[in-house]
């Protein structure tokens, strides 16, 4: 297990390259899953980057403190994306169950957001090639939750 930036409130859970970063026409999917504990309120955001062929890049999960399921999912797409354009890879598809989620990044685009999460999204949407973000109904995400919750079964505390 590796661990990086702890100070953060990072986790990275394991780190794969088998995807190539200088590969312009792959697709890299992004699947998470955010949660608010009911009883202290505090809010986490668990990432998993897969290549156009299912094989894991890296997971990882962020403790965001207090928060809401809304706020989660944005900073999962952010933290996602910001590795992606790290790593120089630039076509993604962000698996999402969240209509509310998608419809204030596609408002984004149209005018400016107050929110500085969203606009950060957005920054980094407009440096993608090709980007995605379909709608996955939460009945038919249960692969993405099993998928993202394999991944941080252990140790996670959540």
């Amino acid at each position: 297990m590796a661990l990086w930036k702890y100070e953060s409130r990072w986790r990275f859970i394991e780190t794969f390259t088998q995807a190539s970063s200088s590969s312009t026409s792959n697709w890299i999917r992004l699947y998470f899953d955010s949660a608010v504990k009911v009883d202290s309120g505090e809010a986490t955001a668990k990432e998993v980057l897969r290549d156009h062929h299912g094989h894991w890049i890296i997971g990882f999960n962020r403790i965001l403190g207090q928060g809401s399921i809304f706020n989660a999912e944005l900073w999962g797409i952010l933290d996602g994306l910001t590795i992606l354009h790290n790593k120089c890879w630039d076509k993604v598809s962000i698996q999402i169950d969240s209509v509310e989620v998608i419809q204030a990044i596609q408002v984004a685009f149209s005018r400016t957001s107050n929110s500085a999460l969203i606009r950060r999204i957005q920054q980094l949407l407009s440096k993608m090639d090709q980007w995605e973000m379909p709608h996955i109904p939460r009945e038919e995400n249960t692969k993405v939750d099993r998928i993202v919750k394999l991944a941080f079964n252990k140790n996670d505390g959540m």
